[in-house]
């Protein structure tokens, strides 16, 4: 299922774009929060066998980098699973990430240069 496997793609870009400049601000992890209640958990209506929304696989994946101190490139990852994937992303999916990689980068003091770079990469991947 495309879902299953993005979401946790999406946490682990998500936790790059809020780590790039070397730490995880709790306001950059509200800005998340908030953004998968409003634009990831409407967009489709999956769930696992518990009934939980799929888009929470955002934020776990996201803790899980933060929690064990992944210091592997999250945008690696997330390019390699878009190139298998290019298909599957609909322009509301790209939409939702480069709102969200906004939300992430703006939420404290604006964006720095790291975050500024992520998000042009990512426009350039998509432009592809």
């Amino acid at each position: 299922m495309f879902y299953e496997a993005l979401y946790p793609e999406l946490g682990k870009l998500f936790y790059y774009v809020a780590s790039v400049d070397g730490k995880v601000r709790g306001a950059e992890r509200e800005s998340l929060q908030k953004i998968i209640q409003n634009s990831w958990k409407p967009l489709e209506n999956s769930v696992d066998k518990y009934g939980t929304d799929l888009a929470n696989l955002i934020d776990f994946s996201f803790d899980y980098e933060e929690s064990e101190h992944v210091t592997k490139n999250g945008m690696e990852s997330f390019e390699a699973f878009f190139n298998d994937n290019k298909l599957s992303f609909t322009p509301v999916i790209i939409s939702n990430i480069l709102q969200t990689v906004k939300t992430i980068a703006e939420a404290y003091h604006g964006k720095n240069k790291g975050e500024e770079k992520v998000l042009k990469r990512l426009n350039e991947l998509f432009q592809k």
